[in-house]
């Protein structure tokens, strides 16, 4: 590279001037700077984007469940299970309760209570046969949590259509019941 006297630069064969040496590096920085935009920054803005949307759900998701498990407490939060002693009211508020949904009790077997090391419950099995149609059956097991008295898991079900009224279901429940593992809980 040779420059001569005045404002000319001299690259091999090629002759250029100040003005064009300006425009030319110019250009050159500006194509790397796009290049470097649609190579590296481009996608990985897009990426951010739509991380930062996928956060954004995860968070309403977050708040949501926050506020579900805030309005539980808030529901749930003064309940207290019975004790093994009081299997009777539980019994008779389950009874009640699935009379008030619409819900024929056919035969209630209680078994012997069993005792859970590992949660300090006891529970107490209960074979039930039932007869509803089939929205009353789902309205009473889907909402065996809004009783007061005991906790309740249904441990499994078989579900038969009736034998003379097809639009009721006969349904065999096994569940248990839960009771503090504390005599002296109230």
């Amino acid at each position: 590279m040779r420059i001569r006297q005045g404002k000319r630069l001299k690259i091999g064969k090629i002759e250029l001037t100040q003005e064009k040496l300006i425009i030319t590096v110019s250009a050159a920085v500006l194509i790397v700077v796009f290049a470097v935009y649609f190579v590296f920054y481009a996608p990985l803005m897009r990426k951010l984007r739509t991380d930062y949307l996928e956060c954004r759900e995860l968070e309403n998701k977050a708040l949501k469940y926050r506020n579900v498990i805030r309005s539980a407490g808030e529901i749930y939060g003064e309940r207290t299970l019975l004790t093994e002693r009081d299997i009777s009211q539980a019994i008779d508020e389950l009874a009640q309760y699935g009379r008030w949904k619409g819900v024929n009790f056919v035969s209630m077997n209680p078994y012997k209570i069993e005792e859970d090391k590992v949660s300090q419950y006891k529970i107490l099995p209960v074979k039930m046969q039932i007869e509803s149609s089939y929205q009353q059956l789902g309205i009473f097991l889907g909402s065996l949590d809004d009783l007061e008295k005991s906790l309740i898991k249904v441990k499994s079900f078989n579900i038969v259509p009736g034998k003379e009224d097809l639009d009721k279901v006969v349904a065999d429940l096994v569940i248990d019941m839960y009771f503090s593992g504390n005599e002296n809980a109230e």
